[in-house]
């Protein structure tokens, strides 16, 4: 009777060990809020490109280049306590891509932006970067080519009116990088808005268009993602502000 319930023991110790190992018997590590914090520091580096953007693409096509128009979207995207950034090309219907996130690896120290390309049953696309001279540059490797992709993005102009992304490829991983197409084009509004003081997102801190009401008072924020996020809890927001 005591083998067996030695024998039952190690059974039940082999089981646990194995449950430990394949990651079963542990959940996953919750990011730490101070990490959350830094993380979304680190996107208001490119706080700029939050809003609707106009913009007109163009690339070289033989000896003729050819052009197309595409009304691209940033907005912030919060979930318990993590938040990174959103973009969406003509409604899910952009030429090269339909929309992605942008988030920022803490351990990498490196922006990462993932791209769902335009069509059917595309592959994410994974480039990785860094935010320098006042652009987010990202590139991605193909994996069975070689060749390199890169990404440079970035607003112009002491307002941040304008908008440019361009896309290159070095052709298996050397020499030049060769342009693909760029785009390049206005905030969505410019064209119609006034002078005077620049309204701030109450949520993000960046330059605020939509106005969110709360208690009879107005406040302005970025994006949709940072109105959805004011709206399910204000007093976190206006505190000190009122």
């Amino acid at each position: 009777m005591f083998q067996r319930m030695i024998a039952l023991a190690f059974l039940a110790a082999g089981v646990v060990a194995l449950a430990v190992s394949s990651g079963t018997a542990q959940p996953d590590k919750k990011p730490k809020p101070e990490d959350l914090a830094k993380a979304k520091k680190a996107l208001q580096n490119v706080q700029d490109f939050i809003g609707v953007w106009n913009l007109e693409g163009s690339r070289k096509v033989g000896a003729k280049t050819e052009a197309w128009k595409e009304k691209v979207s940033w907005g912030w995207k919060f979930k318990d306590g993590d938040a990174w950034i959103t973009v969406n090309f003509a409604e899910g219907k952009g030429k090269y891509f339909a929309g992605g996130e942008l988030r920022y690896d803490l351990a990498k120290k490196k922006y990462l932006l993932t791209l769902t390309p335009a069509g059917k049953d595309q592959a994410k696309q994974l480039f990785e970067g860094e935010y320098a001279k006042g652009a987010l540059k990202v590139e991605r490797k193909d994996a069975k080519t070689g060749d390199v992709y890169r990404i440079t993005l970035n607003t112009i102009g002491e307002e941040s009116t304008r908008f440019a992304m361009k896309y290159e490829k070095q052709d298996g991983g050397k020499g030049v990088f060769a342009s693909v197409y760029g785009m390049v084009g206005n905030r969505d509004g410019t064209a119609f808005a006034g002078g005077g003081k620049k309204k701030e997102c109450i949520v993000s801190g960046g330059a605020a268009s939509i106005a969110v009401t709360y208690q009879g008072k107005t406040y302005y924020v970025c994006c949709s993602g940072c109105r959805d996020e004011f709206n399910a809890a204000p007093e976190k927001y206006i505190k000190g502000k009122k």
